[in-house]
C-alpha cells in the first residue's frame, strides 16, 4: 500500500492487509506497555508506543482483544488489550499516555490516541443503548452494530475549541482551578450542540474570563484521548481586556508579555504549547 506522504505513514483503517510482520500497541488498563529499548523502522525512525511483532512472542499469552488499527510504515498495525501481569513482561516498562505525550512526536502520540481511544469505545458501547442486546463487531469498518435495531454505533469523536488571546505584546493565559500554582494554559472548552467552531470561542472566552474576541485565526487540530476530543486550535485578538474570571473552572488570568511567560507552560507537544510557541515567535520577530 502506497500512503501519502502527508499522512506520516499511516493509513487509519480497520481492514488488515496481511503483512509478514506488524507492529503491535499494548495496552493495559489505558497505559501503555512499550519497549524498554526504543525500536527503529526500516528508514530509522524511532517508534515511541508501537512494539516489533518479532517482540510480541511473551505478550500474547496476555492478550485478551486485538483491534487493526491500519497501516503503518508498510506493515498493519494492532492494538492489544493485555491483562496486568503483562507489566512485569522482562524488556518493557508501562507508561501513562500523557508521559509519550510529553516525549515523542506527534506520529507516535496519534497512534497511541488511536489505540486507547478505539479499546474505550469498544468497552463504552458493549450494548444497544435502545434495546440492551449485545452490539457485534463489523469486520471492514470500526462500527459496532445492533442488528435487532439497526442501529450503527461508530467511535465518538467531542470536538472542543482551544484559543490563545492575544494583545499586542500580551496574550492570555489561564489557571484552571484544578491545576497547582503557576501553571498556565490557553483557554478551551467544549462545542455545544448546535453551535459553530467560532460560536464555541466567544462563548467560553467570555465565559471564562469575561474578554470578547475577534479576527479568528484557525491554527490546526490535535487528537485528545481524554478520553475522546478532537482539539481545534485558534488564535484570536482580544477586543476587551479587563478580565472578569469566573471564579468556578478559572483560578486565575492574566496578560503576559510574550518574553515574560509564567513559570509552568504546555509544551509544543500538545496545541496550547503549540499556540503559545507561535505566538512568541511571531511577537518576537514583531517587537524584537
Amino acid at each position: 500500500m502506497i500512503i501519502p506522504p502527508s499522512l506520516n505513514g499511516f493509513y487509519a483503517s480497520p481492514v488488515a492487509i496481511n503483512t509478514d510482520k506488524k507492529w503491535v500497541i499494548a495496552v493495559i488498563a489505558g497505559e501503555l506497555l512499550v519497549p524498554a529499548a526504543d525500536t527503529m523502522t526500516d528508514t530509522g525512525t524511532v517508534i515511541g508506543p508501537v512494539i516489533d511483532s518479532d517482540e510480541t512472542d511473551l505478550l500474547k499469552f496476555f492478550c485478551e482483544r486485538r483491534i487493526t488499527l491500519g497501516q503503518w510504515h508498510g506493515r498493519d498495525c494492532e492494538v492489544w488489550e493485555l491483562l496486568p501481569e503483562a507489566a512485569s513482561t522482562e524488556g518493557f516498562k508501562l507508561i501513562e499516555l500523557r508521559t509519550l505525550l510529553m516525549s515523542a512526536g506527534d506520529e507516535a502520540f496519534s497512534l497511541a490516541c488511536r489505540a486507547v481511544q478505539l479499546l474505550d469505545w469498544q468497552d463504552k458501547h458493549r450494548f444497544c443503548g435502545s434495546c440492551g442486546e449485545p452490539n457485534g463487531a463489523s469486520e471492514s469498518e470500526h462500527v459496532l452494530q445492533c442488528t435487532p435495531c439497526n442501529i450503527n454505533n461508530y467511535p465518538r469523536i467531542s470536538p472542543c475549541v482551544i484559543v490563545l488571546v492575544t494583545r499586542g505584546e500580551h496574550c492570555l493565559l489561564a489557571r484552571n482551578a484544578a491545576w497547582p500554582p503557576n501553571r498556565y494554559s490557553s483557554l478551551a472548552g467544549f462545542i455545544e450542540a448546535g453551535e459553530s467552531a467560532e460560536q464555541a470561542l466567544h462563548r467560553e472566552v467570555f465565559e471564562e474570563v469575561g474578554i470578547e474576541i475577534t479576527n479568528l485565526r484557525y491554527f490546526g487540530s490535535q487528537s485528545w484521548p481524554y478520553p475522546g476530543q478532537l482539539m481545534l486550535g485558534f488564535i484570536a485578538d482580544a477586543v476587551t481586556d479587563d478580565i472578569k474570571i469566573d471564579g468556578v473552572e478559572i483560578a486565575e488570568a492574566d496578560w503576559f508579555r510574550y518574553d515574560q511567560m509564567p513559570g509552568i507552560i504546555a509544551p509544543p507537544t500538545i496545541m496550547s504549547g503549540r499556540l503559545l510557541q507561535q505566538y512568541i515567535d511571531d511577537a518576537t520577530l514583531t517587537y524584537g
